[in-house]
């Protein structure tokens, strides 16, 4: 009887697995995905709801200073080990920035350094400053390099996810950042070059949605990067205009206020089954959306602005908690470093 024979192809390359073949797991250096800065981005957006609700609201700044520190501990740790992984797994990184799906989160890196900027500003502006600067570039490189990739070869649209936005629409986060800083012209370049692709993104991932056989189940939590341009787009103009609000900001805020409503009646469809670290994509486009509608309560205080602030803070702050506890478990059983 002919032997069986199970060959298996991952971004390009395929190994072939005979009956009887020990199987060896990649050493924990080599699984490490850079899908879990999106730890950093969660936290760190969080913490920065919390403190724009300190400027808002009073609310103690207790919160937003231990939810910052956890993540510039996070970032910390995952930096060093993403540059191990550089050295002494060089081909895995390749592999895994050759990938349709897991190359859109490299971009994850940059958006995660502007976002601890954010909040690091009030406490180290050189610190806040440099952290920027290093986002901002590097944004860029995968930004340019990504885009271009995707114009170079064709690509198959059924592993098109949301998740495409993190290069794309991540150059809205930079004015964020940028603004109080001080870099007003490069944030308008960032600005200008998000807005305008999100545009063109954003209807080919709705098109991808309605029209391709759905999403698998581990990439369902990244819809919820759809809440995240509109948005991080509200900070970034409020930021530009000194808090003021104009037609651009209602239009932006009214957006992201009917997609918060639509994901929230969807929540039950893209959050159960096993747990994947992907839940954490939910994570950061809820911080933003938390953060913009508390500037905007600021810039049209009212009771209606003042009741989604606070519905959306508190909506944030439950996710992270979920999704961390959920992580804890998922790292404790060793199940976060061997997803494909």
């Amino acid at each position: 009887m002919a032997e069986a024979i199970t060959t298996t192809a991952t971004a390009g390359t395929a190994t072939t697995i005979r009956p009887g073949m020990p199987f060896i797991e990649k050493p924990l250096l080599a699984r490490l995905s850079v899908a879990m800065f999106g730890m950093v981005m969660g936290t760190g957006g969080l913490a920065d709801a919390w403190a724009k609700a300190h400027e808002v609201f009073g609310v103690p700044l207790l919160v937003s200073q231990v939810l910052l520190g956890f993540a510039v501990l996070c970032f910390g740790v995952l930096v060093v080990a993403h540059l191990a992984k550089l050295g002494f797994c060089f081909a895995e990184v390749a592999e895994e920035f050759a990938h349709p799906v897991r190359s859109s989160f490299f971009p994850a890196i940059s958006v995660a350094a502007i976002v601890l900027s954010v909040g690091l500003r009030r406490y180290s502006p050189v610190g806040a400053e440099v952290l920027w600067c290093l986002g901002a570039a590097m944004h860029f490189v995968f930004a340019i390099t990504l885009i271009r990739r995707w114009i170079l070869h064709p690509q198959d649209e059924g592993v098109l996810t949301p998740a495409w936005f993190i290069p794309v629409v991540g150059n809205i986060l930079v004015p964020v950042g940028g603004v109080p800083l001080g870099f007003v012209e490069v944030s308008w370049f960032f600005f200008s070059v998000g807005l305008m692709l999100w545009l063109s993104f954003f209807t080919i991932v709705l098109h991808r949605v309605l029209f391709v056989p759905a999403m698998s189940q581990r990439s369902m939590p990244t819809l919820f990067i759809l809440l995240a341009p509109p948005s991080i787009g509200l900070s970034a103009y409020l930021a530009f205009t000194g808090g003021h609000a104009g037609a651009l900001g209602d239009i932006l805020y009214c957006l992201a206020l009917f997609i918060a409503v639509l994901l929230a009646s969807l929540g039950r469809h893209m959050a159960h089954g096993p747990f994947f670290m992907s839940w954490w994509a939910m994570t950061f486009p809820v911080d933003g959306w938390a953060g913009a509608s508390l500037a905007y309560a600021q810039a049209r205080p009212g009771a209606w602005t003042t009741a989604v602030a606070v519905i959306a803070l508190v909506a944030a702050t439950l996710i992270v908690v979920w999704v961390g506890v959920r992580t804890a478990g998922h790292m404790a059983s060793g199940a976060a470093f061997r997803e494909d």
